[in-house]
């Protein structure tokens, strides 16, 4: 019963008992928030997506920072940018033991993919390497 509860508030709240990001993140945030125009917005992201492309091809990288790093890959998509690079990522998370990593890698998935995407398959098909 008290791991049904813990699984709950994960579920609810993750693992942290609230909603944390990085200061980087924050950061970034900030600064797209007080872009004077279009196209310094527009530098701010780009210059976003070129770190993470970086960082989520380095390995082993730690759950929380994918998770995070894949939140920050939805903020560029809703900005309008591509990030398509980082799809597989995502569908990697829903394969992951925690729910609340599988939880992020379903969200963005829904973002991410439409139905008739090539990804699609490798999320109803169990993996066990992606």
């Amino acid at each position: 019963m008290e791991q049904l509860k813990t699984i709950g508030r994960e579920l609810a709240m993750g693992s942290q008992g609230g909603f944390y990001q990085s200061k980087e993140f924050l950061d970034l945030v900030k600064s797209i928030g007080e872009a004077r125009s279009k196209a310094e917005e527009d530098r701010i992201v780009l210059g976003e997506i070129e770190t993470l492309k970086r960082r989520v091809s380095e390995p082993d990288i730690p759950k929380r920072k994918m998770k995070e790093y894949i939140l920050r890959l939805v903020y560029v998509e809703m900005l309008g940018h591509d990030a398509s690079f980082g799809y597989i990522h995502a569908v990697k998370m829903t394969h992951d033991d925690s729910l609340l990593v599988k939880r992020t890698g379903y969200l963005a998935v829904t973002l991410f993919l439409n139905e008739d995407h090539d990804l699609i398959i490798l999320i109803v098909i169990p993996s066990r390497r992606i």
